[in-house]
């Protein structure tokens, strides 16, 4: 987005916060139940409480839904030890051992889960973003109904757009009575067990649990069934073509690179042929045929295209692509872009001759390496797959200066992703922690290498439906792309308020379960208390220094250690 955009944004966002500010002032806001926190609008409503006594009430319905909690907090529970360790333990060890460097995941844009602002997340996934949302908020209404405790309103949360959903039990039958120490509200909840107080029902520790916990259950349980449904469309699609030529890198500067080429694309014709059935040597020979030739292409948003390059390149020699940092072909001073002609005066014509003299050095062998600029005296290292030669190079396999890998990429990538379920048909937790973590990280990885963020509008050039699914055409992938972000929305939002730090749900689980763990060990209640908030006070510090390190923690290590 440029900064054009960006300031359009900005005057736009100011004048809504302009006009919510003029009308809280006026009381306009109040009458119709809406409060105001800085820009952000809390819109109340007591309607849907019909709908709540119909899904709970009832000795069946009451008796599923708190199965269902109970069940659900043993889920909470283990991915709540999950996430600690992932995001505590294993994200401090890898900041201050690998170290790694500052990428687009660090921008601050991309901190948010919100779909358009972080370039990882497109738009269509606003419907899974609302879905997480409703269902989080609807579940703990729905408990807090089963277990008899008012719930005051429910509404959303608006940012010039809805950007989250809540509902509002009463805080003082969910937590106690207002003007009452935890220490008598502990006491008295011991003795009644969350009986009625007065006129008012305050919750027991086992029922405030079943609540809150019953958002997050839902999360998981519609992560599940979006993911089911998103691998099962994965059966009805197909690939358009058996095979397509990847580019995987450019030399800059070079005739394709001038041409329009850039890294990602995929070649699918030449010349008005298709590539299905041709080889990267005869696409080579073709080239060196023609002094014009068309390239149909399809980049990585998805746009289908030709890029012409025309004669007068030159196809003498080698280009080198890349060079390896410290190694022989760098401290020589060979450089990005330059042309291998000669090596110990044998003519390099193209990157086959150039592997073929490369397979035949040793280890330490010093070699004339002549291009069109300059002739470079380089000492070999040690290949480190193989007992040769290693100069330190990367170079374009194409005379256009390309590296150009053949390519079943299309089946090749389906078959990876439908293999993913595969990892929760073992009772191994290794299997099962190895395939959450591939779901959570499918978004951020790049294509080929396993990543998925959506079929629009690139991959569904690739693919088609088949059987009853043709019946969809092109929209299958929308509903796949939908599926996808709704499981995998609802998966992060699940496992994030499952950390224990309060306010997160997953933080006020860990303390009522804290609770009675310390009051094994200590009867004085007070002094039970103190323990019990300097505990969760310290892990809700921690968890929140560890996220903000893992955040700007690349930065900070870039700087202090440069």
């Amino acid at each position: 987005m440029g900064s054009y955009y960006l300031t359009l944004v900005l005057y736009a966002f100011l004048i809504y916060w302009l006009i919510v500010l003029v009308l809280n002032r006026k009381g306009i806001l109040q009458r119709y139940n809406i409060s105001v926190f800085g820009p952000i609008l809390m819109i109340r409503t007591t309607k849907g409480k019909k709908l709540l006594e119909r899904l709970a009430k009832g000795e069946l319905r009451e008796r599923f839904w708190r199965t269902y909690a109970n069940v659900g907090t043993i889920l909470v529970l283990i991915a709540m030890i999950y996430m600690f360790i992932i995001v505590v333990v294993f994200s401090n060890y890898v900041m201050f051992t690998v170290q790694p460097e500052p990428t687009e995941l660090h921008e601050p844009r991309n901190w948010l889960l919100i779909p358009g602002l972080n370039e990882f997340i497109p738009l269509c996934a606003w419907i899974g973003l609302a879905v997480a949302l409703v269902v989080h908020e609807l579940s703990h209404a729905i408990l807090s109904t089963v277990e008899k405790v008012k719930v005051k309103s429910m509404g959303l949360l608006v940012l010039v757009i809805p950007i989250g959903a809540f509902a509002e039990p009463d805080s003082e039958q969910l937590f106690g009575e207002t003007g009452k120490s935890s220490v008598e509200k502990t006491m008295e909840e011991n003795e009644t067990g969350g009986a009625e107080r007065g006129s008012k029902k305050v919750a027991s520790a086992r029922e405030r649990t079943r609540i809150l916990s019953a958002g997050l259950t839902s999360n998981f349980v519609v992560a599940l069934i979006a993911f089911a449904l998103f691998f099962s469309l994965l059966f009805a699609i197909q690939p358009v073509s058996d095979r397509m030529f990847f580019v995987y890198d450019v030399v800059e500067g070079s005739t394709a690179y001038n041409a329009g080429m850039t890294p990602e694309m995929f070649i699918t014709g030449i010349n008005g042929t298709k590539v299905t059935n041709a080889s990267v040597e005869r696409m080579n020979k073709a080239i060196e045929e023609k002094e014009r030739v068309i390239f149909n292409v399809l980049d990585k948003n998805g746009e289908e295209r030709e890029i012409v390059v025309e004669g007068g390149y030159e196809s003498e020699g080698v280009q080198v692509i890349d060079v390896t940092e410290s190694f022989p072909a760098d401290k020589a001073g060979i450089k990005v872009g330059m042309s291998i002609i000669k090596m110990d005066d044998v003519a390099i014509a193209d990157y086959r001759d150039f592997f073929a003299f490369m397979n035949r050095t040793t280890p330490g062998q010093e070699v004339e390496v002549q291009t069109r600029v300059g002739n470079f005296s380089v000492v070999l290292c040690k290949n480190p797959h193989a007992n040769k030669g290693f100069l330190g190079v990367t170079v374009a396999n194409n005379p256009l200066g390309i590296i150009i890998v053949e390519s079943q990429f299309s089946h090749v990538y389906l078959d990876y992703l439908r293999r993913i379920p595969s990892s929760f048909t073992t009772l191994s937790p290794r299997h099962w922690l190895s395939g959450w973590g591939t779901l959570m990280i499918m978004p951020f990885s790049p294509l080929p290498e396993g990543g998925f963020s959506t079929f629009n509008p690139f991959l569904s050039h690739l693919y088609e439906p088949v059987g009853a699914a043709s019946f969809f055409g092109s929209s299958i992938f929308f509903i796949a792309d939908v599926l996808f972000w709704t499981g995998w929305i609802n998966l992060l939002v699940g496992l994030f308020n499952c950390l224990p730090a309060i306010p997160l749900d997953g933080g006020y689980v860990f303390r009522e379960m804290l609770n009675p763990v310390l009051r094994i060990g200590i009867k004085d209640e007070g002094k039970k208390e103190k323990i019990s908030k300097v505990i969760t006070a310290a892990i809700a510090i921690f968890i929140a220094s560890s996220i903000a390190f893992m955040l700007i923690g690349p930065f900070l290590l870039k700087f202090v250690f440069p």
